[in-house]
Order: structure tokens, then sequence, then C-alpha cells
């Protein structure tokens, strides 16, 4: 599907976070940041900690990841991404994270990275290749790049072929499996180093309003139990199709 600059900037206004895609990112923070602590101390036991210089964060909407980065590894540098300019706002003016409303292909690169970050960012990219190609360029020698990105060719997808929950243009406009992802990044001059599936922290409300009430009609009877769930409750869930991917600059 082509795309242009302006229509993702139509695509990720402040309603992709509220209303469309989430039912409120930013209300879901706490929530959202249990699972990048776990992908942080996953990335801990396989990475020397010493190795950890120079981050740069492709897609880092309001900056949860951010935030937390910079404190588990505090001498090292931080650079957020991202075209939403209410995300950047607030990850800028609240988390007071050293971010730019830039694209990628467009960001004038002055310096080398030890680490690239893409989370459920590649899916949404009009030319991956090219963005992988530009991230090579920017990592120091053996530097990595770390995303996660639904596996189509894992079994739920399978199973439920287009009705599956990844599935769902314009935001989406690339599906990978393990061993697709594993090509494009290979043929790009890197190496895999881990490929894993780990639960996600999802919000209940945010589970149920994806369920029932995303693109559906609206029905007051679902709003009503919407509006009863507490906002604090969340569950780790772990559907297998959706990849935590490590890779080196070879």
């Amino acid at each position: 599907m082509e795309i242009d600059t302006d229509q993702l900037k139509e695509i990720y206004s402040e309603n992709y976070f509220k209303g469309e895609e989430y039912l409120d990112y930013l209300n879901d923070k706490n929530i959202i940041q249990k699972s990048f602590i776990n992908r942080i101390k996953i990335i801990e036991k396989l990475i020397p900690e010493n190795s950890f210089l120079n981050f740069l964060e492709i897609g880092c909407a309001y900056g949860f990841f951010g935030e937390l980065i910079v404190k588990y590894f505090p001498s090292a540098k931080y650079t957020g991404l991202d075209i939403a300019n209410k995300a950047i706002h607030y990850a800028k003016s609240e988390l007071t994270l050293n971010v730019y409303k830039e694209d990628f292909l467009n960001f004038k690169v002055n310096e080398k990275y030890t680490d690239i970050f893409l989370w459920d960012v590649i899916e949404h990219l009009p030319r991956p290749d090219q963005v992988l190609e530009k991230a090579h360029s920017c990592l120091t020698d053996s530097g990595r790049i770390f995303l996660t990105t639904g596996d189509i060719g894992s079994l739920l997808p399978r199973w439920q072929k287009e009705k599956w929950r990844m599935i769902h243009p314009p935001s989406h406009l690339h599906y990978f499996s393990a061993s697709t992802i594993r090509k494009l990044l290979e043929s790009k001059g890197f190496r895999i180093i881990d490929i894993r599936y780990p639960a996600i922290h999802r919000s209940v409300r945010q589970i149920f309003y994806s369920l029932f009430m995303l693109e559906k009609k609206p029905n007051g009877w679902k709003e009503r139990i919407l509006q009863s769930i507490p906002e604090h409750w969340s569950i780790p869930i772990n559907t297998f199709d959706i990849m935590f991917v490590i890779a080196e600059r070879s």
C-alpha cells in the first residue's frame, strides 16, 4: 500500500492514541511500561551492560520507554523520534526527554548509536527496508537493533486468517513471520541474536474495547460495562504471535 507523509500524520493524530487504535494510551502508561520493563530485563540478561552508550528509539510515541531506559542506564544518551505531534510534545514537556518530531528517514544523523529500538513500529513503516538500511549505517560496530512486531506465521494468525487482530490497514502496512523478518534483517547487514515471544501487559479496559467496541456500532450496554472496569486492572497475555527480535550489526 502506497502512503505519503501527510496521510501518516493524519493516521497518527491524537485520535489514534485515544479512541481509535487505543482506548486511552496515555492513561494506560503504567500498564504499558510493565511490558517495557520486561523487555529491558531481557536485554540486560543478553547484552553486556557497559556496552549501552547511545540509544535511538524510532517511533517513541509519548516517551514511555524512553523514560524507563534513561533510568535503567543513566550514563547512556537517549534520542527519540516520532511523527505524532502531541505525543512528542508530551515526551518533551512532561518527561523532559530528548525527542524530535521527525521521520527517521529525513532525520539528520550526526552520531553513531549503540542501540536502536523499534517497538511495534516496523509494521507501520511505508519502507521498512530503507529504515533498516539507514539504521545499519547509524549503528556502531556490533551495534544492536531491537524490535517487536506481529508474527503472521504463528499459530493464531494462521487459524484466524484475515480476522487476526494485527491486520488493520492503513496503520499496519507490512506483516512478517519469524523467517521473513530474519531474512529482511540479514539482507540489510544484521545478524539475529534472539527471537522470542514474551507476554504483553494489557489494560482490561483496552482488551474489552478492542474485542467488543473497536470499529463496531455504538452500544449502550457495552459502554456501561467498559465504564465499570477499573482503570488500573491489567493482565499479562501471551498469544505467542508478537515476536521480540534482537539483531546485531555484522
